[in-house]
Parts: C-alpha cells; structure tokens; sequence
C-alpha cells in the first residue's frame, strides 16, 4: 500500500471539516498545518523568477477513454483509475521533475459562488474552482501535483465562445458529462464508476505555469510537495459546476498561507517580472 493510499484513508476517516473544524484551527490537531511551507499560496506575479522548463510529456493514457472510480470523501470527490492491471498507465515526465511519476488521484475544489473555490490565488485573483491532479515518484515517494484553475461563466458567455479553439468545446462535453454523473455522490462514501478522458478536463495551455515547493492543502498537510498551477483556466459553464455547491458540499477549500519567503518560478516571460531590488522586497514583506 502507497503512502498516498494511507493518507487517502486518514482523511476519509478524519474529524476535520471545512465548517467548525475548518482550515482555522487545523493546526491544532494536525502540528504541520501549522508549518512555514504550506499550500495554497497567493502567487504575486512581480515577485516569481522566470526559468525555462522542458515541456511535460504525458503517457498516452491521458488521452485515450478510461474508467475511474469517483467517491465522495466527506471532503471532496476523488477521482482514481480502476487499475485492472495492478500498473496504472497514467505516466508524467518532464517540467521540471526528477523521474516517472504516476497519476494517484484527481479531485476539485470549490466554493460558495463562482467568484471564490479556488485554493491558489494569482495577485489575490480568485477563481471559481481548482482541479488537483495529483501524481507520484514510486521510486522516491516525492508527490507532485498539478494544480489548475476552473473558472465557470454563464451559458451566453460560453456560447460565444464555443468555436473549438484549443479544444473548449470538447472540454466543455467532457465536464458536462463528468459534473452529471458527480451530482449523484451526495452522501459521503458513495461512489461511482465512469468513464472519462484526463486530457479534455485539463486545462488547454499546459506550458505556461508557476511552480514552488508547498504542502497538501489537507489534513495532513504534508509539506515538501512540487506544486505546478497552471496560468490557464479550465472553463465550464456554471449552470453545471453549481451542482457541486448546491449538491455535494457548499465549499471546500483552504485560503492562501504565508510564502515565507519561498521561491515562486515562472516559465514564460512577462512584463511585471522583478528587477533584482524588487525581488529582495518581495522576500521580506
């Protein structure tokens, strides 16, 4: 049994919630909630470095129709491979990491309305959700997640845009299909199986991002993660991402802690990159 499978269980099985056991007094029964490198993060642009990174290269299992098991944890819904196998194909390289990583888990959070959900923030800017795939080094234990914004906007603000760029109609399908068979799990402990392509629920854009060292946005909260959020939204319509608020939980995410004074890298240029004197402000205010 992986580590990750434990930690699985503990939370399944834990007293913290996102109500009078929220994120405010985790610490208390969890000592490394508490800790200095902790996630999620408020990621202000002018003080990240930029460094080129290679590409991510994904197995070809992220494209390809496959079936996954979705169960409602009490904290979220969370998406695994059914492994038929006992070898999950799921397989990321590249961006920066050292290694394979296997494909553990995806989840989502999300919050009270489409203006708040998502766990990072870019210069304060906050998003309806955020998608949490996460992956594993079976030889080191080292944990990687891939984080991703999901912004839902109404079916007129949708429709305009639906011309198949980059793909937004076949991901606008997929979340559909995958929000009408999630609105089911409203219990905690069900479960469903079905079956879906990783690819078409990703965000579009997998190569311009943000990358630091953080923790487990959950009890545990776990540090030393290699976080990646991506600048690209993920984007749905919000008539289908509300079911999660009104049917599953009314949110479920944690707010940004302190960066103490951790390195955030950027890998494309932009404008509002520091000068060498700005960065040393952005590291001790």
């Amino acid at each position: 049994m992986s580590s990750f499978t434990i930690l699985l269980q503990q939370s399944y099985a834990s007293q913290w919630n996102y109500g009078d056991l929220g994120p405010d007094v985790w610490s208390d029964f969890y000592s490394i909630c508490g800790r200095r490198a902790q996630s999620p993060i408020n990621i202000r642009t002018p003080c990240t470095v930029f460094q080129s990174f290679k590409v991510f290269t994904f197995s070809s299992a992220y494209t390809q129709t496959r079936k996954f098991k979705l169960l409602n944890n009490g904290h979220t819904i969370v998406g695994t491979y059914i492994d038929t196998n006992r070898s999950s194909p799921y397989e990321l390289n590249g961006g920066g990491l050292n290694g394979t990583f296997k494909l553990t888990n995806f989840h989502l959070h999300w919050g009270e309305n489409y203006k708040s959900g998502s766990e990072h923030r870019v210069n304060g800017q906050k998003y309806s959700g955020e998608m949490h795939i996460v992956h594993t080094n079976l030889k080191t234990g080292q944990m990687a997640v891939l984080g991703m914004f999901i912004q839902s906007i109404t079916v007129t603000s949708v429709d305009q845009s639906e011309k198949d760029e980059d793909g937004q109609s076949l991901r606008l399908v997929e979340w559909q299909k995958y929000l009408s068979v999630i609105k089911n799990l409203q219990n905690v402990g069900d479960f469903i199986e079905a079956d879906l392509n990783l690819s078409w629920l990703e965000s579009h854009n997998l190569n311009d991002f943000w990358r630091y060292r953080g923790s487990l946005t959950t009890p545990p909260c776990i540090e030393d993660i290699i976080w990646t959020v991506f600048r690209a939204p993920i984007i749905v319509k919000d008539g289908e991402f509300q079911v999660l608020r009104h049917d599953i939980l009314i949110k479920d995410f944690r707010e940004p802690q302190p960066l103490n004074g951790r390195q955030v890298l950027q890998s494309f240029k932009s404008k509002d990159q520091p000068s060498k004197g700005d960065y040393q402000r952005c590291l001790i205010e």
